[in-house]
């Protein structure tokens, strides 16, 4: 019976590999945020009025590149490739 309960538990989405900024991490979530990326790969707290520019490739179906802003979530895709740079604007 203990088999049934750990499949039941087990149930969530797999984890896929993605790779961040040329690391791969594995992320146990179907979709993932802006912020959850800064967070994975430890980004420093900017400067008052900058923010990081988050591209994305290799993405799922109709839209497989583009661009994540605060407070955005984008569908997790194994091998798919984010950059994340601190946006030049003055």
């Amino acid at each position: 019976m203990t088999d049934k309960a750990e499949d039941k538990k087990d149930k969530g989405p797999k984890p896929v590999t993605i790779v961040v900024n040329g690391t791969e991490y594995d992320v146990p979530k179907e979709s993932i945020s802006y912020e959850e990326l800064l967070e994975l790969i430890g980004a420093p707290t900017l400067p008052e009025g900058q923010r990081y520019s988050v591209q994305y490739s290799k993405g799922q179906g109709k839209k497989p590149t583009g661009t994540l802003i605060e407070g955005e979530t984008v569908q997790a895709k194994k091998g798919m490739e984010f950059d994340v740079t601190p946006a030049n604007r003055s």
